[in-house]
């Protein structure tokens, strides 16, 4: 009974690279009383992350810390028996929790270990994995027929193919160049093997994904120079001294803006091309079983997703539905059903 005496703290940490983003919530029963929100960077972000969590850790003895698993190496399989899945080989190195007795969340021990000592002064309660997240968004589509789900963040993208509630494959990828070539250089050290030893025991035939590297996608996405192979032209129509040119009708947009709309032009079209060859391993594979993929739901948590839904509904003729995600809501939600409150 003293538990109603006290409100309850849901504090949400979203890391991306350097940057936090941290949301908390503060619930008497089930009424939310305040809502803050704060972004922390730099060298020393973690200590004034901390010195910003304290604050409301000591107004009450409930408070619960989730984060947004950050790491590369993490992902989700059909089954919960690793025998099952791995044919009696050892899947070492990692740490594996089963969700509805049906499918799998993986993710490495030593990144988990790694993430609990870099946030030992803030305090984490949970450690969410993205494929969680979207189980938990899309509560209401992943019982339907099989869709692909992403979960698209700045420094990342989740991919899953649900059917009728049940993950079938799950696979994170990391945007950054040079972390997939650390991850490549050190992959072995870790012990990590799940990406290379899945097409052995799943017949999915995904190949060796550990990193996006294994993907074959093209080697500078700033070379986009023959752009007209990302749509093909119906019509071609010609310019008129009385029709403006695409120079005349936008806007004028500083430097700035110019580099960070290539930027983005540029993730879009990457996203683009991990999602494709998921896809296309999926189709090749025995796990397919004459399915045809039909909609594509996006879980937008970066802000823009125009560019993506364009490619994936030219190139691939599939249904693009986007949802915004707020990610620290979504982490705080979470962190509620977890403690049984909705």
């Amino acid at each position: 009974m003293i538990r109603w005496l006290f409100q309850k703290i849901f504090i949400a940490v979203v890391p991306s690279g350097d940057r936090h983003d941290v949301t908390v919530t503060g619930y008497k029963r089930k009424k939310r009383l305040f809502k803050e929100s704060k972004h922390f960077e730099g060298e020393f972000a973690v200590d004034e992350m901390v010195r910003f969590v304290k604050k409301f850790t000591e107004e009450t003895p409930y408070c619960y810390i989730a984060i947004l698993n950050p790491n590369p190496h993490q992902g989700a399989l059909e089954g919960c028996s690793i025998h099952d899945i791995y044919e009696g080989e050892e899947m070492s190195g990692v740490k594996t929790l089963c969700r509805k007795q049906q499918w799998m969340l993986y993710a490495s021990e030593k990144e988990l270990n790694a993430l609990q000592r870099k946030y030992a002064k803030v305090g984490l309660d949970f450690v969410f994995s993205p494929f969680s997240l979207l189980e938990y968004f899309y509560g209401d589509k992943i019982g339907g027929t099989a869709a692909v789900y992403v979960l698209a963040q700045k420094d990342s993208i989740s991919i899953a193919f649900f059917e009728e509630g049940i993950l079938e494959y799950g696979h994170h990828y990391t945007m950054h160049r040079e972390e997939r070539e650390i991850t490549a250089e050190e992959g072995v050290g870790i012990g990590f093997s799940v990406g290379v030893e899945e097409e052995r025991g799943r017949g999915i035939n995904l190949d060796d994904i550990e990193t996006l590297d294994d993907l074959e996608i093209i080697d500078d996405l700033d070379d986009l120079g023959n752009i007209e192979d990302l749509d093909t032209l119906e019509e071609i129509v010609e310019f008129s001294e009385d029709e403006p040119v695409m120079e005349e009708k936008r806007p004028l947009l500083s430097g700035k803006e110019t580099k960070e709309d290539m930027e983005r032009f540029n993730d879009d079209f990457y996203r683009f091309e991990l999602i494709e060859k998921t896809l296309a391993r999926f189709y090749s594979g025995e796990h397919c079983r004459n399915r045809f993929v039909e909609t594509v739901y996006i879980a937008d948590g970066y802000g823009s997703s125009t560019e993506l839904k364009r490619y994936l509904e030219d190139e691939l003729f599939v249904n693009v539905v986007i949802r915004k995600i707020d990610l620290g809501e979504a982490v705080i939600a979470l962190s509620r059903s977890e403690e049984g409150v909705q």
